[in-house]
């Protein structure tokens, strides 16, 4: 298909890593037109016609994660079953036709009730902007009388929590984010995995008053996830006023009622 000069030029506006898909889009709407030739006015409809389709959303929320299930090294936790159980209740709860009530037109991105899982705290899935989100970690066991003195643990520790003294390794708690690569690379039994678990955020969100995600349990058991969810939903149904984000209702009620009311 020909391009014209005027809407090549608006095409080189795009970012190039989806240039080669929009480009795409925008013949197929034109090929629908019954045209073979994109000119700019063609170029201006299909973006709009584009925008307006992208825009609207046919569920109320939006489930995501990260790659670490598949494989990643920097897993520390395995989520597949509770992937499965954290879709079954954002289905049954209805989010859909609860915002499509409060909000009285059809839906948008930024409408969803937005939950994210991240299976190490390097966060892939940007948990720290999602109404409800969950960091895999891991609890460190210590047996320092079993240590090399490698000094493998104090090497590849980013936060610098851990720290190699005479008598073995010590482990600075409030620095220390349970990613598990101390465990990784220890040639003994001097560093080792003790439970894993989530450490759960909520109320973050983009858009034009954006706000990070606030922790609400710094470890939670995977077996308790879904009814933590729940709670989660209940009270973000319960005081929803017009279909706004988690983060608003945080923000107008104040952090140590929500987090009284939903933990209980």
């Amino acid at each position: 298909m020909r391009w014209e000069p005027e809407a090549e030029a608006l095409l080189k506006r795009v970012p190039f890593f989806v240039r080669r898909k929009v480009r795409k889009k925008v013949e197929e709407f034109v090929r629908a037109q019954g045209k073979e030739v994109v000119t700019k006015e063609e170029m201006l409809a299909a973006r709009e016609a584009l925008r307006q389709k992208t825009s609207s959303v046919s569920e109320g929320y939006v489930l995501e994660g990260c790659f670490g299930a598949t494989g990643c090294p920097n897993a520390v936790t395995d989520s597949s079953q509770l992937w499965e159980r954290l879709e079954e209740i954002l289905r049954s709860e209805d989010l859909t036709g609860f915002l499509q009530k409060k909000i009285g037109a059809p839906l948008k991105h930024h409408h969803q009730f937005r939950v994210a899982l991240a299976e190490c705290p390097n966060a892939c899935s940007q948990v720290q902007i999602k109404d409800f989100a969950l960091i895999g970690r891991m609890e460190i066991v210590l047996s320092p009388e079993e240590c090399s003195f490698c000094g493998e643990c104090e090497e590849n520790c980013e936060e610098g929590a851990i720290r190699l003294t005479e008598t073995g390794p010590i482990l600075e708690e409030a620095k220390c984010l349970r990613c598990g690569a101390c465990v990784r690379v220890c040639p003994t039994t001097a560093i080792q995995a003790g439970r894993t678990g989530y450490q759960v955020l909520l109320g973050g969100k983009l858009g034009r008053h954006p706000r990070l995600a606030t922790e609400l349990v710094p470890f939670l058991a995977a077996e308790k996830v879904p009814q933590l969810l729940k709670r989660t939903i209940s009270f973000y149904k319960r005081y929803n006023q017009k279909g706004e984000r988690l983060g608003n209702i945080i923000e107008r009620l104040g952090w140590k009622k929500t987090k009284d009311e939903i933990l209980g």
